[in-house]
This record gives structure tokens, C-alpha cells and sequence, in this order.
């Protein structure tokens, strides 16, 4: 009777996995090799600005579904995304065709667009809310 040792196979592959990978390393050229470094360095960047960008997709949700339950005025929404807002690359350009007076009215802008997009699937609620929110726009400081 043969007796199987579970995973044998697996480190057996994984092992030469490995060798293989030391002899590619070891096969490149240094600028074969630095180049691989700036391309983990720009992957690493890349993957901060997704979390980031994550991070303030999510709070702009959390702040949205307030201000569509009136828990929160359109000002308070304003005042609690806008110190994340102007560090994010590019917001400042948004609505270039017609600009908002002020950059608290840019981000006022985006709770409202936010909060219809999160209305979408209910029209009736969805021009209340944003009937409502044209009205504190328009006194928006």
C-alpha cells in the first residue's frame, strides 16, 4: 500500500517555482532590475491612490444617504467632504463648462450629483431631495 503525503506535490512545485524565479533574477541586468523596481514603485502609487479614492467614494456615500435622510444639511455635507475633496487630484477642474462660484459650491455640486445618482432608482424621492438641495444651494455660502 502507497501512502500519499497531501502538499508533497505542491512544495515540489512551488520549490522549482522558486528556482526558476532566482535564475530569471539572476539572469537580469541591472537595468532590467531597477526598471522592475519603478514599476513596483509606480504599482504602489497606483494602488494608494485606488485606496484613497475608495476611502472617499465611501464617505461621500455615508454623507449622501445623511443628506437624503435630512439628517444633514447641504452646508454640514459641504464642510465635512471638503478638506478631502481639495486634496483630490483634478477636483477643482470639475465643471469646467460652468463653473461653481466658490469651491464649497464645487462641492456642493457633488453631494447633489451624488445624492441623485444614489436616488436613481426612485424618481419621486429623487426630485424632493434634489428640489430641497437647489433651494440650499442658492443660499450656499
Amino acid at each position: 500500500m502507497t501512502t500519499r503525503r497531501t502538499g508533497a506535490a505542491s512544495a515540489a512545485a512551488l520549490l522549482g517555482l522558486a528556482l526558476t524565479a532566482l535564475g530569471v533574477d539572476a539572469g537580469l541586468g541591472t537595468d532590467a532590475r531597477e526598471e522592475v523596481r519603478g514599476h513596483e514603485g509606480d504599482a504602489a502609487a497606483l494602488d494608494a491612490q485606488r485606496v484613497r479614492g475608495r476611502r472617499e467614494s465611501e464617505a461621500s456615500g455615508r454623507v449622501a444617504a445623511r443628506v437624503i435622510a435630512g439628517d444633514v444639511s447641504l452646508s454640514a455635507a459641504v464642510d465635512e467632504l471638503e478638506p478631502a475633496l481639495r486634496e483630490r487630484p483634478g477636483f477643482d477642474c470639475a465643471w469646467a463648462d460652468d463653473p461653481p462660484a466658490t469651491f464649497r459650491h464645487r462641492v456642493a455640486r457633488y453631494v447633489m450629483v451624488r445624492v441623485a445618482v444614489e436616488l436613481g432608482h426612485d424618481p419621486a424621492h429623487r426630485a424632493a431631495a434634489l428640489a430641497r438641495l437647489d433651494a440650499e444651494y442658492a443660499t450656499l455660502r
